[in-house]
């Protein structure tokens, strides 16, 4: 009987939902909801019933021994974790110990760092004779901007000085020559042209002209000649390049991998360095003697290191230091702080 009953089609239950003109009103409140909100109240009920029981009954004259150490601000109990607070003495040497861990880390980087640096100009020097005098690969797929930026801080590529950049920013001054008429003007511009490029020619030609050595050398090992009746000039020549093809992947592959590793570490450097400046600076805070805070931002490791000021503006800042912050050194990760300690005679 039960089963004819289950197998008897029957019709599907349907919630009674909010009518239209008060759905300004929301959704219609089932009993389960009821039922939450219900519940939730009467439990914050029995809550504050239980408070004001606990006040009615509390003994005023109730006494622990352990009231004796508790403390109160403002009527209100203060519960002491139970920390003891380092000596002065201790703290300083467990950062000295810290100090030296990072110090040692860093060490173990700078040696992975430099060893990657040996792989990139050891593959630079070794494909530079291979290549042969007026040679040219014309599938050369250059390095983009970040990855010769990672060269520069790396220092395997070397950037444009200080110096060299202020000097160029300061070139404005041109050769003017005067013309009579403007045939001669356009005489004088074509044989300036046809006998000299101009800079940034040039300086396209010295980027395009400059071997880096990521890529293969153009000159393959001879390929052994097939001596099957079927085999084709045409064929070797597909097989050559198609050897090329996967050797110049594989060199992309390869110097994308070393790039990329060689990034990290020297962010991983900087880290390090910024937090064994930092621990110093705390321990020399911690020692003997009156300091006082500078303004400024203090330069780490000839980091940002530029050319001194001219005299014009020791004289108008009137021999201060300058508050210009390096843009080398990131500010939102790690602001150094600089101090100045009181002069002390040593004995």
């Amino acid at each position: 009987m039960s089963s004819l009953r289950n197998s008897l089609h029957r019709r599907n239950h349907k919630e009674r939902s909010q009518l239209a003109h008060r759905s300004r009103l929301g959704i219609l409140e089932k009993h389960k909801d009821y039922v939450l909100r219900a519940r939730d109240y009467h439990s914050k009920q029995d809550r504050l019933t239980r408070l004001r029981q606990k006040v009615a009954e509390r003994n005023k004259d109730e006494f622990y021994f352990g009231m004796n150490r508790q403390r109160t601000q403002k009527g209100v109990h203060v519960q002491d974790r139970g920390n003891a607070a380092l000596p002065v003495d201790m703290v300083k040497i467990l950062k000295s110990q810290d100090e030296n861990y990072v110090r040692t880390m860093r060490t173990a980087g700078l040696k992975k760092i430099e060893k990657l640096k040996n792989q990139l100009s050891a593959l630079t020097d070794l494909l530079k004779p291979a290549l042969g005098v007026g040679e040219e690969d014309q599938d050369e797929e250059g390095l983009d901007e970040d990855e010769l930026e990672i060269l520069r801080k790396a220092g395997v590529l070397a950037g444009p000085s200080i110096s060299q950049r202020k000097s160029s920013s300061k070139r404005s001054s041109k050769h003017i020559v005067f013309a009579e008429d403007e045939a001669e003007a356009h005489e004088l511009a074509a044989s300036r042209k046809t006998q000299s490029p101009t800079e940034a020619d040039a300086m396209v030609v010295e980027e395009n002209n400059a071997d880096l050595g990521w890529n293969f050398p153009s000159v393959s090992k001879p390929l052994k000649k097939r001596t099957s009746k079927g085999g084709s000039q045409e064929d070797v020549s597909m097989e050559k390049e198609l050897e090329n093809e996967e050797r110049k992947e594989a060199s992309k592959l390869n110097r994308s991998r070393l790039l990329k590793e060689l990034s990290a570490r020297l962010h991983r450097d900087r880290m390090l360095r910024y937090a064994e400046r930092e621990l110093e600076m705390q321990k020399l805070l911690m020692g003997k003697g009156t300091s006082k805070k500078l303004q400024g931002v203090e330069r780490i490791g000839g980091e940002g290191v530029d050319d001194e000021d001219d005299e014009d503006a020791l004289d108008a800042r009137r021999g201060k230091r300058s508050s210009k912050v390096p843009p080398t050194v990131d500010e939102k990760v790690y602001k150094p702080r600089v101090y100045k300690w009181r002069a002390e005679r040593k004995k």
